[in-house]
């Protein structure tokens, strides 16, 4: 009998240990088809933001290029480095050490944005769900705004494969956000303080991300030690920023004076209020605006409900509250708003460090489409869904209608190459107007006027006797100062060439 007892728990113990390694088989199977499918989504991204690429960057993004040129190749003719974020100067730099290009630039920022989607789905499976985290994930990586297409036709790349620091700064405030949850699933010292540093890497890619990081830093009071974790976060953050913080204070005396001197850098006509919640449509598509209509009632009815009838999350299955990620969402949401409509200066693209709450929260709204009660209202409602996604998506075959490479020569360029082989090496080049162009593309010293007004009328009348003046021309509707007319008529400057946007002088007497 006792040996029948036995057979019967060692066929047991066979069996459950067979049932165990079919069910992981299958686990990794379906993980192992879950990030292929996440791999094409990152590769799709990178195509349709990488897709046009081309030498015409302007302004703003060639500070960053030429901050890189600073570091890796020692330029000293201009660098903004002492109010501009440093992160994705040192990473352009370390790119150029590879390729002195601008595709190249292109190339390593379009990627960089390309992994977004895929962070915010990580983040997002583990917060809201798969399938919300998809809607979410597909959203950020095909949606207009994010890969630069306006709707009047427009293709810009202000978010797709721009060299501004917006788009690479969400793909970081989003590997944060993972990390973060990923700490609270499994709570240690190590993956705590990784977060605090991945938090400290947004704000050196731009500093209009700390709002950002300093509601994330919320998620840690969550943890079954808030202290500790609270801790660790902060530990890395400061192993972050610490590096260059000193160089700040070595460099210009103070550990905070290019962090203060970035959030005052900006003078510009204030913006309504109400700039954002206008442009909210462009920004994040109306389907995205439905689908965070659709959610607010759904949040606000679980939130009414208590956390003793809701199912906890994983990633918070320590906390007091269920309805703790819910919350946290929308208040990320709602105090980013308010943060940046209070702000006087503002541009579509200063509102991305909103895309995890807000797009999370939408595909949350969006998948009860695909949840409606009834064999009949289910399939429909997936449809409606998949067909909602498909005419949002409908405007990028604008960008590809491009070419693959614009070889395209920037005016800039062309005017630099005429300029070295015209004047002396050490010539000044003076200009109230794009000067980071040709800071990038020349040796020159570059010396910045005032925009209007006498002072700039005072500094060209201070300009040395031999040294060079560029003046853009004025678009319709434009007031921009010098005027050609009075430039022409200045006995003291001589036109050397003309160029379709801008024209240039030389100082002769």
């Amino acid at each position: 009998m006792a040996d029948g007892f036995q057979l019967q728990e060692r066929s047991l113990a066979i069996i459950a240990h067979l049932r165990t390694r079919v069910a992981q088989f299958f686990l990794d199977r379906k993980r192992r088809v879950e990030f292929f499918v996440l791999f094409l989504l990152c590769v799709a991204a990178f195509l349709v933001r990488v897709w046009g690429m081309s030498r015409f960057h302007y302004w703003d993004e060639m500070v960053y290029l030429q901050n890189a040129q600073v570091i890796c190749c020692g330029k000293t003719n201009y660098s903004e480095l002492d109010f501009r974020p440093p992160l994705l100067s040192v990473m352009l730099a370390g790119v150029f050490l590879v390729w002195h290009s601008i595709y190249a630039a292109c190339i390593a920022t379009a990627l960089l944005n390309a992994l977004g989607p895929a962070f915010l789905y990580l983040a997002g499976r583990r917060a809201v769900g798969r399938l919300p985290a998809a809607i979410a994930a597909l959203l950020l990586a095909f949606s207009p705004f994010f890969v630069g297409i306006f709707p009047d036709g427009f293709v810009s790349d202000d978010t797709g494969n721009s060299l501004l620091s917006d788009s690479p700064a969400l793909t970081l405030v989003l590997l944060a956000f993972w990390l973060l949850l990923r700490a609270l699933e499994r709570q240690t010292i190590s993956r705590f303080a990784w977060a605090g540093l991945a938090l400290a890497s947004t704000i050196l890619m731009r500093f209009g991300s700390l709002p950002s990081a300093g509601i994330l830093l919320l998620l840690p009071l969550a943890a079954k030690q808030r202290g500790k974790a609270l801790t660790c976060c902060g530990l890395g953050i400061f192993l972050g920023l610490a590096p260059y913080l000193l160089w700040s204070r070595l460099h210009f005396g103070g550990f905070f004076y290019t962090l203060s001197a970035g959030w005052a850098g900006v003078v510009d006509q204030p913006e309504s209020f109400f700039f954002y919640l206008r442009n909210a449509a462009v920004i994040f598509t109306p389907v995205a605006l439905l689908g965070l209509v659709l959610a607010a009632p759904s949040s606000l009815w679980r939130l009414v409900r208590g956390p003793s009838q809701l199912r906890t999350p994983a990633p918070l299955a320590s906390s007091r509250s269920a309805t703790f990620l819910q919350a946290f969402l929308w208040l990320w949401l709602v105090a980013d708003f308010l943060f940046f409509s209070a702000m006087p200066h503002k541009e579509p693209r200063y509102l991305l460090p909103l895309v995890p709450p807000f797009l999370l929260l939408a595909g949350s709204g969006l998948a009860l489409l695909s949840a409606l009660p009834g064999k009949v209202l289910r399939p429909a409602g997936a449809l409606l869904l998949a067909a909602l996604l498909v005419f949002t998506f409908l405007p990028l075959r604008l960008r590809f209608s491009n070419p693959f490479i614009d070889r395209g020569e920037p005016q800039e360029l062309l005017a630099s190459q005429f300029l070295q082989s015209t004047v002396p090496p050490g010539t000044g080049l003076y200009m109230n107007f794009n000067f980071p162009a040709f800071a990038f593309y020349t040796n020159f010293p570059i010396h910045e006027l005032p925009a209007v007004g006498p002072a700039l009328y005072d500094g060209i009348a201070r300009i040395p006797p031999g040294g060079v003046l560029i003046v853009y021309r004025k678009s319709e509707g434009e007031v921009w100062a010098p005027d050609l007319d009075w430039m022409d008529a200045n006995p003291r400057f001589q036109r050397l060439r003309d160029f379709s946007t801008f024209v240039v002088y030389r100082r002769i007497a």
